[in-house]
């Protein structure tokens, strides 16, 4: 018999199947223990619950929002004009914090060094700040409502992302002293 390369496209199909049936068979339910039965295979564990925001932290958030970052990252959180499109001297205006942006994508300890510290150019290391570092200027308590504020800006598909990421990252939130 002749291999073409259709008969071997069902080859292939047909290992694949075999491998997803011998994957799925050594994947043991967990007994009534709690415990799985296959120590190769660690047990899923279901992420705690999407916190509920706090309406207070919101609007504090909001109003150091407007107070500190409006007059770039606009008075909705809307990004600059052109926040997508690189300048003449190849940096990107500020961005966004609401879906369109990617504030979303990062760890609540991300956003807290972020805002703490500033950010430069993140392809460019020894660039000067692009945002200037609010550490010295907002207490720690400010610059978690400030990040409260933008979740409330989220959808819930984003805030369930920015959460997952939040409880993978392991680092500790550095608080600064009073």
């Amino acid at each position: 018999m002749r291999w073409s390369h259709r008969n071997g496209c069902w080859v292939s199909f047909t290992v694949v199947v075999a491998l997803s049936v011998m994957a799925a068979c050594a994947v043991r339910p967990l007994t009534p223990g709690g415990a799985t039965s296959n120590p190769i295979v660690p047990t899923l564990t279901p992420l705690p619950p999407l916190p509920t925001l706090d309406a207070a932290q919101v609007q504090t958030g909001k109003e150091i929002y407007q107070a500190n970052c409006a007059s770039c990252h606009g008075v909705n959180a809307e990004g600059a004009p052109n926040w997508a499109t690189p300048g003449p001297d190849g940096l990107f205006p500020a961005s966004p914090h609401d879906d369109r942006g990617h504030t979303w994508h990062h760890s609540d300890r991300v956003l807290y060094e972020t805002i703490y510290g500033g950010m430069g150019d993140p392809l460019r290391p020894e660039s000067p700040l692009r945002m200037p570092a609010w550490g010295g200027k907002l207490s720690d308590v400010e610059i978690r409502a400030l990040i409260e504020y933008f979740k409330s800006l989220w959808s819930d598909d984003n805030l369930r992302w920015q959460w997952e990421q939040t409880l993978n990252d392991f680092a500790p939130t550095p608080t600064p002293p009073q």
